[in-house]
């Protein structure tokens, strides 16, 4: 039988490691990977008895060759985050079967504190750091596991002390010096699309479904007071294209809004915030209107839409000024009037006499955009979560039978009514309002504060926000989403194990707050910490940087952490204790010098 190398205790500590290292990757990873490593520790185990063999090499290629099939078969493709993620893992699992050699085990090993690194690239939350330190703790333990006879936490545990406290400075000065490089975490992952949220259309039921979701969006820091709820409506995009049934962008990107008038500056102070979007593929980003961005990447094009310039990934940090009494009148061309008039033919047709009914009463636009705000006021409208479904003619039925909807229903439906009326309009989709934090000096916007309003063109004004959600549930908008919606079953649906769900509880709702807090501070700090911030952060500390300063400044960066950690580590050699009558024969060996009698080098007591 074959008899392999590790000890009963190093075995047991290598497949705790495996274990621990595999655990949270386990939603990540498809089902058959966990039966898979059952299976494997299973069979070392049997082998480190002597009762089977290692697998021979038409065995282990037989694997290996099932693994990736598997893999192909659950992602249809190798060519993803997540598939090769699923390889390395499966690698990491089979190890087990040819562990021979004291090499092999440090191929696991490797391969252990290698697949904690990948783990970063899904997510960067402080909660991962912290179970990420306690994957290395792990994997340190089964690495002294493979020198010791017996396993000796205590003495295992200092170990793993001396060697974090030894690597903190190394790490802490790396991280603030060591030039910036764009993280591995912007790599875009499969499916991200979805984890942003909203998509870049609308048809009814899409934000609805927005509302079962506890996830974060974006943190807001404002330079002043938070703003009351009325004013945050987070514009994102802008839907103008129509085919009855659902909202799109237009097809042609619009040019970079005109901005040499410089208007948004004669319009005194302007409100400035910090935005930070939770990870995701960013095509499109969100402020308040009209914001006009301090960085060179974004721009503000003339939907008053903010575009990066090149598609942005991961978690993305950047300054806003915005100002509100700023008019949305930037000139409507031919082209643009007409694709906010257009509707699709023999679709909706009780909808269109409606409107072309106020349009022969009423020769003003702003006149018809009153009796369209009059006609959801007069009538039962209901805001909710389950709306009925809906078929060909969705805005008939909703405007005259259903009368059930969410903000999708009332901003696509009073869109339709405008322009039919002859008055262009369209969909804006983005967040309204959000959470305050539990010391109010910042702003949660959650997937759930989700929203679409319309806005409609008035010549001599321009583009004017016109929420019709607003008219029929005014709490939506003074009070947010969670309390509007707080009664509705399908509220939060996705996340029952959400704090949000118990806000009744003070010290749950407290215990979240302060959480997200500190989760806030890791993000700002840390994942946010850029080539713009150090160079500030530098500067401050030794003032402006050139070639020669920058090189002094690493210099001494580099010197004082490692001064430290020389110190933390120093152990002088003890002093030898001498016994009582070796002190007195050497003080009278010195007495004795003194009188001329001189001991040679190396005499023996008895000889001198």
């Amino acid at each position: 039988m074959s008899t392999p190398l590790l000890t009963r205790h190093a075995l047991a500590w290598l497949l705790l490691a495996q274990l621990a290292v595999m655990a949270p990757l386990l939603p990540l990873l498809p089902l058959w990977t966990s039966l898979a490593w059952l299976l494997v520790a299973f069979w070392h185990w049997r082998i480190y008895r002597g009762d089977w063999h290692f697998p021979p090499r038409p065995i282990k290629l037989l694997l290996a060759t099932a693994t990736i099939g598997g893999i192909w078969l659950e992602y249809k493709t190798a060519l993803g985050l997540e598939p090769q993620l699923a390889l390395l893992v499966t690698a990491f699992i089979l190890k087990l079967l040819e562990l021979k050699a004291l090499r092999d085990q440090w191929i696991v090993i490797c391969l252990g504190y290698f697949i904690i690194a990948c783990a970063f690239l899904f997510n960067q939350t402080m909660g991962a750091m912290l179970i990420a330190a306690g994957q290395l703790a792990v994997l340190l333990l089964a690495q002294q596991a493979m020198f010791r006879q017996r396993t000796q936490l205590g003495a295992m545990l200092r170990s793993n002390w001396q060697l974090l406290y030894q690597s903190l400075p190394l790490m802490l000065l790396l991280f603030v010096v060591f030039p910036r490089i764009g993280p591995l975490w912007s790599v875009p992952l499969p499916g991200e699309s979805a984890r942003t949220g909203m998509s870049d259309s609308m048809s009814p039921g899409d934000i609805s479904r927005l509302s079962r979701s506890g996830e974060l969006a974006f943190r807001v820091s404002f330079d002043g007071p938070i703003p009351p709820s009325p004013q945050l409506y987070w514009r994102g995009i802008v839907l103008e294209q129509f085919d009855g049934r659902r909202w799109s962008r237009p097809e042609l990107p619009a040019g970079d809004l005109d901005t040499a008038d410089g208007r948004g500056q004669s319009l005194g102070e302007g409100l400035s915030y910090e935005l930070t979007l939770e990870p995701g593929v960013h095509e499109w980003l969100l402020g308040i209107a009209v914001a006009r961005p301090e960085r060179d990447d974004l721009r503000l094009d003339g939907l008053y839409q903010l575009i990066p310039r090149r598609v942005l990934t991961g978690r993305l940090n950047y300054r806003l000024t915005s100002f509100l009494d700023e008019p949305l009148d930037q000139p409507l061309a031919a082209f643009e009037r007409y694709r906010n008039l257009w509707l699709p033919e023999q679709i909706n047709p009780r909808s269109r006499a409606l409107a072309e009914a106020w349009r022969e009463q009423y020769s003003e636009p702003r006149q018809r955009l009153r009796a369209a705000q009059q006609y959801l006021l007069d009538n039962p409208f209901v805001y909710t979560l389950e709306p009925p479904k809906l078929g060909r003619h969705s805005v008939d039925e909703f405007l005259f039978d259903t009368r059930r909807g969410f903000c999708e229903h009332f901003a696509g439906s009073f869109v339709v009514l405008m322009r039919a009326a002859g008055v262009p309009a369209r969909v804006v989709m983005g967040y309204q309002g959000g959470e305050r934090s539990g010391d109010g000096s910042y702003l949660l916007v959650h997937q759930s504060d989700a929203h679409a309003w319309a806005e409609v063109w008035l010549d001599g004004e321009g583009w004017r926000r016109v929420d019709p959600t607003a008219l029929v549930a005014p709490d939506r908008i003074e009070l947010g989403a969670a309390e509007a919606l707080a009664g509705e079953s399908g509220f939060l649906a996705d996340a029952p194990l959400s704090l949000r769900r118990f806000k009744g509880f003070v010290v749950l709702a407290r215990l979240r707050l302060w959480m997200d807090k500190m989760e806030y501070a890791w993000a700002k700090w840390v994942l946010n910490y850029d080539t713009e911030r150090q160079w500030l952060l530098l500067s401050d500390w030794f003032g402006e940087l050139t070639g020669r300063g920058f090189v002094i400044a690493v210099s001494i960066a580099f010197a004082v952490p490692l001064a430290i950690a020389a110190l933390l580590t120093l152990r002088l050699p003890p002093q030898q204790r001498r016994s009582p009558a070796v002190a007195q024969y050497l003080r009278c060996c010195e007495w004795l010098a003194r009188k001329g009698v001189t001991r040679a080098k190396g005499e023996a007591p008895k000889d001198y």
